[in-house]
């Protein structure tokens, strides 16, 4: 599986991780810009958030999104963009849901 790279979509600042921590973030998964699965937690570089354990320096689980990869996947690469994930870093949440998919990170998540 490929890293995603996301920008917030309130402050446009990237939304960082190392694969092993990372940014607090709302993921939002949208098909025709309806939220049809969200998570929240930190960011694993991969379209997901890790499972709220502490970090203790070995691999973590993530999360999974309600639908297969691929279909997620399929999502993010559609011309449409209210296909896709959403990526709000919790510190810019304004409690706005959001309609489109983020814009990629350009740096690749890593600042």
């Amino acid at each position: 599986m490929g890293c995603f790279s996301f920008l917030c979509k309130e402050s446009g600042k990237a939304v960082l991780s190392n694969s092993f921590t990372g940014d607090k973030v709302r993921l939002y998964l949208l098909k025709d810009g309806k939220v049809i699965d969200a998570m929240c937690g930190d960011y694993d570089s991969y379209g997901r958030v890790f499972k709220d354990v502490p970090y203790d320096g070995t691999l973590r689980e993530s999360i999974k999104w309600d639908l297969p990869w691929e279909e997620v996947c399929d999502l993010m690469f559609l011309p449409d963009t209210s296909n896709g994930i959403a990526a709000i870093l919790e510190s810019e949440w304004s409690g706005k849901i959001p309609t489109t998919r983020s814009e990629n990170d350009p740096n690749q998540g890593w600042g």
